[in-house]
């Protein structure tokens, strides 16, 4: 069975690479990779975008890596979702149509509903909530 919510390959990656560094170490492309068992080179690529947009910096060399730019606490998983896929669109039509083709969605309002409180649950955990092991 597939999953009901479905995130991006690299938004699992930049979640999980960003879950590491909430520990406040430094840790390269090739740690991260082998911890949560994926393509170290998929990984870097995530990275560099989370670099971009300022969640992350880097160092080069052989003691460089990734750590947060900001406090645990500071940064939601949300910033991370915005960080690599843009801000989630209304859009809660599984064909991504204008009209539905049975005049009102089969199934109602759900799809709505469960997008907007996956946002919320975003919007409202952090990394450092992650690292204390507080999730909702």
């Amino acid at each position: 069975m597939s999953e009901v919510v479905a995130v991006s390959e690299a938004v699992s990656l930049a979640f999980h690479g960003m879950g590491l560094l909430a520990s406040g170490e430094r840790k390269s492309a090739k740690e991260m990779a082998e911890a949560v068992n994926v393509s170290e080179a998929h990984l870097a690529k995530v990275f560099q975008r989370l670099v971009r947009e300022g969640l992350v910096g880097s160092t080069r060399g052989p003691k460089g890596g990734f750590e947060l730019a900001k406090q645990p606490e500071e940064i939601t998983l949300f910033d991370i979702y915005v960080a690599i896929e843009g801000a989630p669109k209304g859009d809660y039509c599984l064909l991504h149509k204008e009209r539905c083709p049975f005049g009102k969605c089969i199934f109602g309002s759900l799809l709505g509903k469960m997008t907007r409180e996956f946002v919320d649950y975003l919007k409202s955990t952090t990394l450092g909530d992650l690292q204390r092991g507080e999730t909702k």
